[in-house]
């Protein structure tokens, strides 16, 4: 009968030290475990990540962390984001796509970290409360009047076509 091989050649690839290291500083062995299996990284023998193997990894390579996320009240996630200011996502992805409000990320897939005080910003405001008034989303200073409103008024007969 052969002898089982030991765990010596098998090693956390860098790569995914690396990504521990960065993320242990705010995140959880929980999130950065899900980061990891977003990314399609493996442990040293080839299975998925989970807390315990996170915790084993930073353990063994001397790497600071918790077990559950630090929070920072003042950072806030994407949904997080979106509640603060009463939109959806998708707003808030495209307030980020033109660039009139900054995100970071730790590494691809890794939650967005949204500073509140970037949405307090001046740009940021007036954008979210035109959104509102008029149910238009607005985020350059052109002219709105192509765009279908999200929350059209009732004109009466709306409706009605759809009996004939």
């Amino acid at each position: 009968m052969p002898r089982p091989q030991s765990g010596a050649g098998q090693k956390t690839s860098l790569e995914a030290l690396e990504i521990i290291r960065k993320m242990a500083v705010r995140y959880g062995d929980d999130q950065i475990a899900a980061v990891l299996n977003r990314l399609g990284r493996r442990t040293g023998k080839g299975k998925r990540w989970n807390q315990n193997r996170v915790h084993t990894a930073r353990r063994n390579h001397s790497i600071c962390g918790q077990k559950r996320a630090i929070v920072d009240p003042d950072i806030l996630s994407l949904g997080q984001a979106a509640k603060y200011c009463s939109v959806s996502q998708t707003t808030i992805k495209r307030l980020v796509e033109c660039g009139k409000l900054a995100y970071e990320q730790v590494t691809p897939r890794a939650p967005w970290e949204i500073r509140r005080r970037d949405l307090d910003t001046e740009p940021v405001k007036s954008i979210v409360d035109h959104l509102r008034r008029t149910g238009k989303l607005v985020l350059e200073g052109g002219d709105s009047t192509d765009q279908l409103s999200l929350f059209p008024e009732n004109k009466g007969d709306d409706n009605a076509r759809h009996h004939e």
